[in-house]
């Protein structure tokens, strides 16, 4: 409903939203995109998710994680995401408080954390967020997340096709591939539209007082969106790949 609700504002940002403050932040999230790899290097942290995994399992790789009951691994991930939410709410609060000025500012953090949440929760059932062409997949769940209701299964299957085509190739083939997608995905046209669609449900962040309130609550829902979606698609692999597992050896 909310999608449906702010579909007119975002169409009404892309076209009156000042170009000075578009072209700035969708520097800002470009710059992001580009950057995802050297960001994941510094921030992804793969070995707390093996820690927290430690608590209930004896784990000492993500191949390991692969073939844990799916109910240890969802107590892991609900961590990482409260986590996650927690820190967009504080950042959205802080860059809330400067008004629209910082709204700019706002959504390539917004868009770093949401990214960080969707390959941190990759990790907590099995996936490699370094592995070649995992960012690419990681940005096709985030579009999955803040894009619109309309064909939503369609845009599962294009992630499916793309983690079936990735893997098929051998580590050099994948990382040219990866390559090659992760520069298409930095198109203008698509970074204008990512930051329309946060910048029309973040302009309530330009009310004086209440917008320190505003960016807390929206980043939190957002992020949690985002979270969530990852979380489900995630799953959705990991019984894939175990249930293909299981048949190779019942041969």
């Amino acid at each position: 409903m909310s999608r449906s609700f702010f579909k007119p504002v975002e169409v009404v940002s892309e076209r009156l939203i000042p170009d000075k403050i578009l072209e700035l932040a969708g520097r800002g999230v470009e710059g992001a995109l580009k950057g995802i790899s050297h960001l994941s290097d510094q921030t992804l942290a793969v070995e707390s998710v093996l820690t927290d995994l430690r608590r209930y399992v004896e784990v000492d790789s993500l191949e390991q994680v692969r073939d844990q009951d799916l109910r240890t691994l969802d107590k892991v991930a609900d961590g990482v995401s409260t986590k996650h939410n927690m820190i967009a709410a504080l950042e959205g609060a802080g860059c809330g408080a400067g008004g629209f000025a910082l709204i700019a500012a706002d959504i390539p953090l917004l868009f770093g954390v949401s990214m960080r949440v969707v390959r941190q929760l990759g990790a907590c059932y099995g996936v490699d967020p370094f592995a070649a062409g995992e960012s690419v997949i990681a940005f096709k769940i985030f579009e999955l997340a803040a894009g619109g209701t309309r064909d939503r299964y369609g845009r599962l299957l294009e992630i499916d096709a793309l983690r079936d085509e990735l893997d098929g190739l051998e580590p050099q083939k994948r990382a040219e591939k990866a390559a090659v997608l992760a520069s298409l995905l930095v198109s203008r046209e698509a970074v204008k539209h990512v930051v329309a669609i946060l910048f029309s449900r973040k302009l309530a962040q330009a009310i004086p007082v209440a917008g320190a309130v505003v960016g807390a609550g929206f980043n939190y829902l957002f992020v949690q969106d985002v979270g969530e979606t990852a979380r489900m698609v995630y799953r959705r692999g990991f019984l894939q790949q175990k249930q293909k597992r299981q048949a190779q050896k019942s041969r």
